[in-house]
């Protein structure tokens, strides 16, 4: 399974310390008793600063992580503590070990077996890529005073604070609540809304990785920043949401994601009515503004975007779709489906924004190319545009915003001046 794979390979990082170091868990994080925070010399820059300190979060919201910033020079040279409890499934054992990491503008780094990145956001978090091969798992760290994070028994906030949206939704006569991550500017607002939207868990056999909420810290910086609020909805059965999570399933669950084209697309379309019932729930809230939102996604969620869209084009003022498709080429009727499903996107009125890296593993940019020249064909309007994706794997693109900043930027403010 990807999870195991992936949280071996970052408990890997680092190697068990011996038994005779002094250590204080953290839950089951253990943290050197002789941590202690330097402050940094005068001349060390202002964003150098801000990292001095405690952070924790969880790698995939799962795997229990502690970042400590021991000290930093002038030069961007830092000593840090880096720290991951216990997961047994993966054959992962707590640890921790000190290393020196750099640190350039707003970008913390590790580099070992693995390269750990941590940068800064506009609403003072931690964004942690860990890259090592192919892999890349994500997670959003938070400040914690080191006192509090070493205190027994302490509570700590390793994944952040859970939000539900109450809607319209019924399964088995109950109301159903989507979880749903927000991050947004400081003050009351309203703010204009960008929804971007989730998508798949690779074959869908593993049904441990339902369970993972799924957002994009890139997504969301860059958003914020340009005083927005970024909503990321968990359709039916993802994340902490309630409900099943039935979006194109074979007959036979444990084999994964369907290749049938008529079952793939009424998961199309059970997906579609979530975001409809997120959509209207956060439209409620007061601190969303009474403009036409913006709507976006990645894979599932860029195609779910651009349908949507057509669906709904008096509320949307523009679609950023990243690496869409519904179905991957692995499945002999792809082309069927994503094509149909673009088609129905291109009843959209208004202009939409396609982002595609090189060597998608879903997608090859061919069949990529030729969803987009459906949706043309159908009377749909955008630009796509193709990069190359550091990873290797373009279906990370959303991962990478110096690739997607400039285009991305263009697009927002075309579409806000004529809002």
């Amino acid at each position: 399974m990807w999870w195991v794979r992936i949280c071996s390979l970052v408990g890997v990082l680092t190697a068990p310390l011996a038994a005779s170091a002094v250590e204080i868990l953290a839950d089951d994080v253990p943290i050197p008793a002789d941590t202690r925070i330097v402050s940094a010399p005068p001349e060390t820059p202002e964003a150098a600063k801000r990292f001095l300190g405690a952070w924790v979060g969880s790698w995939g919201g799962r795997l229990h992580q502690v970042l400590i910033v021991e000290s930093i020079d002038s030069n961007g040279v830092a000593s840090v503590v880096y720290a991951v409890g216990d997961n047994p499934g993966a054959g992962v054992v707590r640890q921790w070990k000190r290393y020196e990491a750099s640190v350039s503008g707003d970008v913390l780094t590790i580099t070992s077996a693995a390269t750990i990145t941590y940068r800064l956001t506009s609403f003072d978090k931690l964004a942690a890529t860990f890259h090592r091969g192919s892999a890349d798992l994500r997670a959003m760290l938070s400040h914690i005073d080191l006192a509090d994070l070493l205190r027994p028994a302490a509570a700590i906030a390793w994944t952040r604070p859970v939000e539900f949206l109450n809607t319209r939704l019924q399964e088995d006569g109950r109301a159903v609540r989507l979880e749903v991550v927000i991050e947004k500017p400081a003050g009351e607002g309203p703010f204009p809304l960008l929804v971007f939207n989730h998508g798949s868990t690779g074959l869908g056999r593993d049904p441990a990785t339902f369970g993972v909420t799924s957002w994009s810290p890139e997504i969301a910086d860059f958003f914020v920043k340009k005083g927005w609020m970024v909503a990321f909805p968990q359709r039916r059965g993802r994340g902490k949401s309630d409900g099943l999570y039935d979006e194109g399933f074979a007959p036979d669950r444990a084999q994964g994601y369907t290749c049938d084209t008529e079952r793939s697309l009424a998961g199309a379309d059970r997906a579609l009515d979530d975001i409809e019932a997120a959509v209207a729930a956060l439209k409620q809230r007061p601190d969303v503004a009474h403009h036409r939102i913006v709507v976006g996604g990645a894979s599932r969620g860029g195609v779910l975007s651009i349908v949507y869209a057509a669906a709904h084009s008096e509320e949307v003022r523009g679609v950023i779709n990243f690496v869409g498709g519904w179905v991957g080429e692995r499945c002999g009727p792809s082309s069927e489906v994503n094509r149909t499903l673009f088609r129905r996107g291109g009843k959209f009125d208004g202009s939409t924004l396609w982002l595609y890296g090189h060597n998608d593993s879903l997608y090859t940019i061919d069949h990529s190319r030729s969803n987009y020249e459906a949706f043309v064909g159908a009377g749909g309007r955008g630009d796509f545009l193709e990069f190359d994706v550091p990873s290797g794997d373009g279906h990370y693109l959303v991962g990478y915003p110096k690739q997607w900043i400039e285009p991305v930027e263009k697009y927002v403010a075309a579409i806000t001046e004529n809002r």
